[in-house]
């Protein structure tokens, strides 16, 4: 069938019509949707991912924001001194008033470093009202914001009447290793499009932070414990009669000397080395970094000691002795030290 001109050009034109329709809808649909919380939160997560500070600040009310966040941890963290009197957390208030304007510094630092680089840590410090100097990167990783990873958009809540919205921001915290979603505030601009202005629920992430902090040392205590207890007590067994040979004062004896080589290579270093291995293998919750690398350290130069206990056992000679009495001093201290941050930790977490 041949088709006159004219039913060619209605054809045309009827097609010409259908892809304005579509191109006009789409564009109707696109004006409206990015128009929306949804397109600002995506908006939010691609000026991330690209590293683009000047697209983030567009759909992001960063002052506002880090205001509320910095009032909301620094409630936070009162509110968690449950044990302190009224006038006691007043004080706190005052002191907190005094910090307020270099956390904010550091938290601004902190957000914009992370869009442009990826990384919060800055290095740089700030000071306070008083001029004295504060670590920018000890107060980010103090907030837990440096070991956030985020799981997805939970909900959106949008008020039509009012131009507000709420979203849940779902995100996991790998310090602590558990979920948490944050509650943050949108309110439409004069231009129709939407910018995030608050998370109004920070104060429940510290409390929620410090909670599992506490929950994660309180296990890390338990388990080395029962780790020490375990290979300590083999250990004192081995060394009480090793020094119950030495009091014999026999050592002139080249038998007795041996005899006392041989019970420190394969009784006491292997129950050391065991030690220390089952040590290493521990997972250590940040706030007890300083007293893990104490317990390590102290059982490094213990092993070291009867390294060149073992060795002046052959070569009688006195530096390796006194090589092995400094490693000894060594561990005695920082044992020593360990156990009194044991006690003030457990104090901490009671």
């Amino acid at each position: 069938m041949v088709l006159s001109m004219r039913t060619k050009l209605k054809i045309f034109a009827a097609a010409i019509l259908l892809v304005l329709v579509v191109i006009g809808g789409g564009l109707a649909y696109f004006n409206f949707y990015v128009k929306t919380p949804e397109y600002t939160l995506k908006a939010i997560q691609e000026s991330i991912q690209n590293h683009d500070v000047d697209e983030f600040n567009k759909y992001v009310n960063v002052d506002n924001v880090v205001a509320g966040v910095t009032n909301n941890m620094l409630d936070g963290i009162i509110a968690l001194q449950t044990n302190l009197p009224e006038e006691a957390k007043l004080a706190m208030n005052s002191l907190a008033t005094m910090f307020k304007a270099p956390i904010v510094a550091s938290l601004q630092e902190g957000l914009n470093n992370y869009v442009k680089t990826g990384s919060w840590q800055s290095g740089n410090t700030t000071a306070d009202a008083q001029g004295a100097m504060i670590n920018s990167d000890m107060i980010l990783e103090q907030s837990g914001l440096t070991d956030l990873t985020f799981e997805g958009i939970d909900y959106i809540n949008t008020n039509e009447d009012n131009g507000t919205a709420e979203a849940g921001i779902k995100v996991t915290q790998s310090e602590i290793n558990q979920p948490f979603v944050f509650k943050v505030s949108l309110e439409e601009q004069a231009d129709g499009y939407w910018k995030v202005v608050s998370v109004d629920n920070f104060a429940d992430f510290i409390k929620a932070l410090e909670d599992g902090r506490k929950e994660f040392i309180k296990d890390y205590l338990s388990q080395t414990a029962l780790i020490i207890i375990d290979k300590e007590k083999i250990l004192t067994e081995n060394e009480a009669n090793l020094n119950a040979a030495l009091n014999l004062g026999t050592l002139g004896s080249s038998q007795t000397r041996t005899d006392l080589k041989n019970d420190i290579e394969n009784k006491i270093l292997p129950q050391l080395k065991e030690l220390q291995e089952a040590l290493q293998s521990v997972e250590v919750p940040k706030s007890a970094e300083t007293l893990h690398n104490l317990r390590l350290k102290a059982c490094e130069s213990k092993i070291a000691y009867y390294q060149d206990y073992a060795k002046w056992l052959d070569n009688k000679d006195i530096k390796t002795l006194r090589e092995a009495t400094d490693n000894l001093k060594k561990a005695k201290t920082m044992e020593y030290e360990a156990n009194l941050l044991t006690k003030r930790i457990e104090g901490q977490i009671k």
